[in-house]
């Protein structure tokens, strides 16, 4: 039999065109109805053993037995697309209006269906099963659909799971691999002031809600500066400071959207806290009052280590020593892979997609587009990770 990533390059043509047809019809979270029956389709034309459907709302489970009997492992894609208007000039852009793939997850279901031919043509060297999950709704923090793929129990029985992430800070091509903290936690807060309006020529008389939201904003700086150690990572972040309704009228209400990213539980914890009390002070200094709303999102995606040594391994196999990145660093955004490695032991990795010569358009940008050779990359090293954990097992 071929090596897998000769037997992987020579699907890439067929990758190609599964990939366009996904990214020409993107769909956002919880909406992924053509795309969930799209991968059903393929994979029961492909042959697996068993496609479960509506897992978790639009999720699609496909199901591969080896030859010889062993543990259970997973493989994840994500689905859903981003509310955002293409900007690339491809010939195969968005035809959704306003959707876009901007974050990469047609490559993600592209890779994982390729994975899945591969492991077809190799059954006899898989000893155990192999669970190929294309999840909904990733973007949809605070819940994420891992959420309800967990609770379907159609992955209490792996051992593992296994997943990856096109990711434009790396060189085309390199696998960017790190155990413990790959990404960060994500919470998301609203802040909402109640002055007292009053003519803007008589600022006494009201209690200046612009005045007393800035304030706030420039307290909170002090909280990562201070607070959080210089060997920890955290950012917190105000996105939307809305105050007022005309140029000479002292704001009554002023309302401030943010967000918090953390790597550890004890810091998320704090940097909460912190929050509330800097918001209490300033009431008491003031006489304002205040709301805060602060909610959950994913946790930090925290990949477990002989995990991390295996897919490394499996990585220097298939593309090289000089092709395996040890990341130092996480990073900040977030990733809802992160409840599955709360609960399983597994890992998560980066495919590199920046190309010598070319821009490298960030994840959730309207330009954001991959090599397409990318592909064939991401299906062998997630196939032959799955043969080697079970082979190991």
């Amino acid at each position: 039999m071929n090596k897998i990533t000769e037997s992987a390059k020579a699907l890439l043509p067929e990758l190609i065109g599964i990939r366009r047809d996904f990214h020409e019809y993107p769909e956002i979270s919880q909406h992924e109805e053509r795309t969930a029956k799209k991968v059903a389709e393929y994979l029961k034309a492909m042959g697996v053993d068993e496609v479960i459907e509506n897992v978790g709302g639009h999720g699609v489970i496909g199901v591969i037995k080896g030859a010889k009997e062993g543990g259970v492992v997973a493989l994840r894609a994500d689905m859903d697309a981003l509310q955002i208007k293409e900007e690339t000039g491809a010939e195969y852009r968005s035809k959704n209006e306003g959707v876009m793939h901007a974050c990469g997850h047609d490559n993600h279901m592209t890779g994982l269906l390729g994975a899945a031919k591969l492991l077809l043509e190799r059954r006899d060297e898989i000893a155990g099963t192999v669970k190929l999950v294309f999840q909904p709704a990733e973007e949809m923090s605070p819940v994420g659909g891992s959420r309800g793929i967990l609770e379907s129990g159609v992955l209490d029985d792996i051992g593992a799971i296994y997943g990856l992430h096109v990711w434009p800070d790396l060189p085309h091509g390199t696998v960017g691999v790190k155990a413990g903290p790959l990404m960060a936690a994500t919470d998301h807060f609203t802040i909402t002031i109640h002055g007292k309006s009053a003519h803007g020529a008589k600022p006494d008389q009201g209690n200046d809600a612009v005045v007393l939201g800035a304030q706030f904003v420039m307290a909170a700086q002090s909280i990562v500066s201070r607070r959080v150690s210089p060997l920890d990572n955290a950012v917190v972040t105000f996105g939307i400071f809305h105050a007022g309704t005309r140029y000479n009228i002292i704001a009554g209400e002023c309302v401030l959207d943010g967000t918090v990213r953390t790597l550890n539980e004890k810091t998320r914890d704090m940097i909460e806290d912190a929050l509330r009390k800097q918001l209490d002070a300033l009431c008491l200094q003031s006489g304002a009052t205040a709301d805060i709303v602060y909610g959950r999102g994913y946790p930090a995606l925290v990949n477990h280590a002989d995990d991390v040594a295996l897919i490394r391994k499996t990585a220097v196999s298939l593309f090289g020593e000089e092709n395996v990145v040890d990341v130092e660093f996480p990073a900040m955004p977030a990733e809802d892979f992160s409840f599955y490695l709360k609960e399983k032991k597994g890992a998560f990795v980066w495919l590199g997609t920046a190309k010598e010569g070319q821009e490298a358009w960030p994840l959730h940008n309207s330009h954001f587009d991959v090599d397409e050779d990318i592909l064939w990359r991401g299906a062998a090293l997630l196939a032959q990770t799955a043969i080697d954990y079970l082979a190991a097992k």
